[in-house]
């Protein structure tokens, strides 16, 4: 239902949240005038974001949870918590102004329809709560009605911020993809005239490379030429055409939505890893490095192979480059099945990476080398979400880092 949020967002607000909630206690408990009766429920928000601050931290089996976490944390940190500290200190101008500032922050965290779904219930909650235990809240009459006339108009900016947010953040998505389409188009012209002149080079080198062994022959003065190389450039040329395409086939499907809605069709995951392993640009050494464990081992899944065989793209192109970069190291992929889903291991044992670096890997845009773009292993959750299914990570630095794919059966 709710959009995903940057684990260094939530991290960032668990953080805030820890310093936060003790620190203004103490310097509400020190202004004259002003009462904080709410340690408790400030205890409450102190321990959520400690937790939250302490994600990266979290046992594997826990990380799926986060984001569930995350909105929990949000709701009763912000709306609830405001909600009830203001009825508690209902005569406090201060409590309003925490209010209204504590409805920006909800806007900055959250997508609008997060906004608009938890900011209610939050207030809601926080009514319900303070009612259940001192009996019925009534608004002050002091809130009526220039305070409260600004706090709804608060809400109404705030919902059409959270709004504009979310249509800027499409918008430059829909930007990258006007951008890589044109770009694509005008590198698939030269290269479409490349591939058809090494074609053409193709067919013609065998009459030069006769007719030079016969000059050879004939101690005609001719210049020495690689007679291996001649025969083998069309190859060469051909095939990095190839890999150009492939590279701009890729960067286009991981700039769309993996989870968009497409007839879905039984499909094989074992037919997924050998029209990958065919298509993707290996070279010989490359070849070497990839070692597929149990290809006689099958399972079928309900999606669509052209996304799938693209996540398998995704996972090959990144754990080639580790690979090279540790100058060790292979690529194993295997499948597996469990009584509740059919499980896909794409491990390679290169570089690995830190335990900081593995809550973000998937994250869009997140990239840790120069000439990532972020977009590819964000490409992979969605499709394997849009299939009822998930992807996580495992990963020790100097010794591996695992995909695991898990499809419901």
């Amino acid at each position: 239902m709710f959009s995903e949020t940057s684990p260094s967002l939530m991290r960032a607000f668990g953080i805030f949240g820890v310093i936060n909630f003790p620190l203004f206690y103490a310097i509400l408990s020190l202004l004259p005038g002003e009462e904080d009766n709410g340690w408790a429920p400030r205890i409450i928000a102190f321990g959520l974001c400690s937790v939250l601050s302490l994600m990266d931290y979290w046992p594997q089996r826990l990380k799926p949870y986060l984001g569930l976490y995350w909105h929990l944390t949000v709701l009763y940190c912000l709306p609830l918590f405001g909600t009830y500290m203001f009825l508690e200190n209902s005569d406090s101008t201060t409590w309003l102004t925490n209010n209204v500032l504590g409805l920006f922050w909800l806007v900055l965290v959250t997508d609008w329809l997060t906004f608009i779904v938890i900011f209610p219930l939050g207030v809601f909650l926080g009514w319900v709560i303070h009612t259940l235990i001192f009996g019925i809240s009534l608004l002050p009459g002091g809130f009526f009605p220039g305070p409260f006339v600004n706090y709804l108009w608060a809400i109404v900016i705030a919902a059409v911020f959270a709004r504009n947010k979310e249509i800027f953040h499409k918008e430059r998505l829909n930007s990258m993809k006007v951008l890589a389409g044109a770009i694509a188009h005008e590198l698939r012209t030269p290269l479409s005239a490349i591939s058809m002149t090494s074609q053409i080079l193709k067919s013609n080198v065998p009459a030069v490379m006769d007719g030079y062994k016969k000059a050879k022959a004939a101690n005609l003065s001719v210049e020495d030429i690689d007679e291996d190389y001649m025969e083998q450039v069309s190859d060469e040329i051909d095939l990095t055409t190839r890999n150009a395409f492939g590279i701009i086939d890729m960067v286009l499907m991981n700039l769309k939505d993996g989870s968009e809605k497409t007839p879905p069709e039984p499909c094989s995951m074992n037919a997924c890893i050998k029209n990958a392993l065919k298509s993707y640009p290996l070279t010989a050494e490359e070849e070497g490095l990839v070692h597929w464990e149990n290809p006689g081992h099958d399972f079928t899944f309900q999606g669509n192979d052209l996304f799938m065989r693209h996540v398998l793209f995704n996972l090959l192109k990144n754990a080639l480059h580790y690979v090279k970069a540790a100058n060790k190291g292979a690529i194993f992929i295997r499948t597996e099945e469990t009584p509740k889903e059919n499980i896909l291991i794409f491990k390679d044992t290169g570089m690995g990476m830190p335990a900081s670096m593995v809550p973000h890997v998937f994250d869009r845009f997140y990239s840790r080398t120069q000439h990532g773009t972020g977009i590819g292993l964000a490409f992979c959750k969605s499709v394997l979400e849009g299939i009822g299914g998930k992807i996580t990570c495992e990963s020790i630095q100097g010794e591996h880092t695992t995909f695991i794919l898990s499809i419901p059966r």
